[in-house]
């Protein structure tokens, strides 16, 4: 780092919110792997890591991904995210993680466009009974409750003018109720826009659906019980101050941290003390 960067890091304006709200890493697929979190490991003790998405029907057919994807990589909280639709497929993960990581997280938001489409990820927003036996599933084989992660609303294209289709906040409560009426679900969190499974690209389902975070702020206060963490639109330390309060539990960025990572740092105000000089010029 250079001077003039570790001076900022200490600045008041940098530190965190004074609240209980956490802050998350966002699974990245080809970014968020084990040595990239103990990487953010070192910038701050407090955040709460995840792992890339790990399908678990890829994981059960390969015993080096299988023992690679049970690594958390760096010290706890870390989050195991697990994509399928297959209860059985997703049990057996959980009950080798079991242990090893602090929560365990059903994908419900990936568009899954680049598979051709698939019945995991987003999908699941169309089966709520599905995603509630995967759930159920993981939990029980997990020994503990688990997380899920989604989209407001799924759809299967653009509407006939080209655009999304609007997200109804109605639509993502049902979800969440089916998700954890059985009390097998502690945590959901919401990246707060729609997922448009064909007609838009991955990288266009992360910037073209409008964001609708007041979507999570009214979910928090419909489950009052639930744990619920606000994912998008999460660009600057502003933005964590800003959606930093009650009722909601966290908040999570994604791409901002690969633009600028040691903004993870600034965000949660917290920094691992370094083991030596060569350390302190490593963060």
């Amino acid at each position: 780092l250079s001077q003039r960067l570790a001076m900022t890091l200490a600045t008041p304006r940098c530190a965190a919110p004074r609240s209980a709200t956490k802050f998350h890493v966002a699974p990245l697929q080809a970014y968020t792997h084990r040595h990239m979190r103990n990487f953010l490991r070192l910038l701050s003790t407090s955040a709460v890591l995840w792992t890339e998405m790990e399908k678990a029907s890829d994981l059960l057919r390969s015993d080096t991904a299988f023992a690679n994807a049970l690594e958390p990589g760096a010290t706890s909280p870390v989050v195991l995210q697990l994509g399928g639709s297959d209860p059985r497929e997703l049990g057996a993960v959980a009950t080798a993680a079991r242990g090893r990581f602090a929560e365990l997280n059903l994908n419900a938001g990936c568009p899954t466009v680049e598979t051709g489409g698939a019945d995991y990820g987003a999908s699941l927003l169309r089966t709520p009974q599905t995603a509630a036996a995967c759930v159920e599933a993981m939990a029980a084989a997990f020994d503990a409750p688990v997380s899920v992660k989604c989209r407001t609303a799924a759809f299967e294209g653009l509407d006939d003018g080209g655009g999304v289709p609007e997200a109804q906040y109605d639509d993502l409560s049902s979800f969440v109720d089916a998700v954890t009426r059985a009390g097998c679900v502690d945590h959901v969190v919401v990246h707060a826009r729609a997922a448009v499974l064909s007609g838009l690209s991955c990288s266009q389902n992360r910037q073209v659906p409008p964001l609708t975070p007041e979507y999570a702020v009214r979910l928090a206060h419909d489950f009052p019980d639930l744990r619920v963490t606000l994912n998008g639109g999460i660009d600057s330390a502003e933005a964590v101050r800003r959606w930093s309060a009650p009722p909601l539990d966290g908040v999570m960025a994604g791409r901002w941290l690969l633009r600028t990572r040691i903004a993870r740092a600034r965000a949660s105000g917290r920094r691992a003390r370094p083991s030596s000089p060569r350390a302190e010029g490593s963060q």
